[in-house]
């Protein structure tokens, strides 16, 4: 939901990503840009309070425009981006997004997982794809994230990734209208990269 300095207010140009061909594979799910013809996925997926309720700047009810916009959005962004979003595809169709957001002085993981594929490791997955996404391709030391308090289990998969506790602070959550003790984590690119045989699983829950 959050995190670090970095050196500028857009992240480093991606043609791959731009061109719509950049592939981030593991064992179980592939990471690529999201396409409108997600839109049908993504409303699915995020029409549930269980979903949205974990993520600071969804809204709720969540409707179709909603998914649309968001991804218009993604589409019509120019080479100067300050998000890499990214579809998580496994079984030919979308089950969730995870990204790198970059907000001038902080830059932050965040993912969510539909309901549906809860519990089989595709958060971890995913989210490991797109921090080595961070360090390699946008060149970042640091990465932050957090999750609210009474999502414990996204906490356990930002932890196998590398990423320890540092504060407590209120975030405002857009579907519940109202603030939330969030939970911070920070994860450092030697950490990350000293953990990379560290086992995979869990549950995911979104963060």
């Amino acid at each position: 939901m959050s995190a670090v300095a970095t050196k500028s207010v857009t992240f480093p140009p991606q043609p791959a990503y731009d061109a719509g061909t950049l592939a981030l594979k593991g064992p179980r799910v592939t990471l690529r840009r999201p396409l409108k013809s997600d839109a049908d996925d993504v409303f699915k997926g995020m029409n549930d309070i269980e979903v949205v309720k974990n993520l600071s700047r969804a809204p709720w009810p969540y409707m179709m425009h909603d998914a649309v916009s968001w991804l218009d959005g993604i589409e019509n962004a120019g080479p100067e981006r300050t998000a890499y979003p990214f579809a998580i595809v496994t079984g030919g169709r979308q089950v969730g997004t995870v990204g790198i957001s970059n907000h001038g002085e902080t830059v932050e993981l965040g993912y969510w997982i539909g309901r549906d594929a809860w519990g089989r490791g595709f958060a971890t997955e995913a989210a490991r794809l797109a921090v080595g996404f961070a360090f390699t391709h946008l060149d970042l030391e640091e990465l932050e994230a957090g999750h609210f308090v009474d999502n414990a289990a996204s906490g356990r998969v930002l932890e196998k990734l590398g990423f320890a506790y540092t504060q407590t602070v209120a975030r405002f959550s857009k579907a519940r209208d109202c603030d939330v003790d969030c939970r911070m984590m920070i994860l450092p690119r030697t950490r990350f990269a000293a953990g990379q045989n560290d086992s995979e699983g869990g549950t995911d829950h979104g963060g």
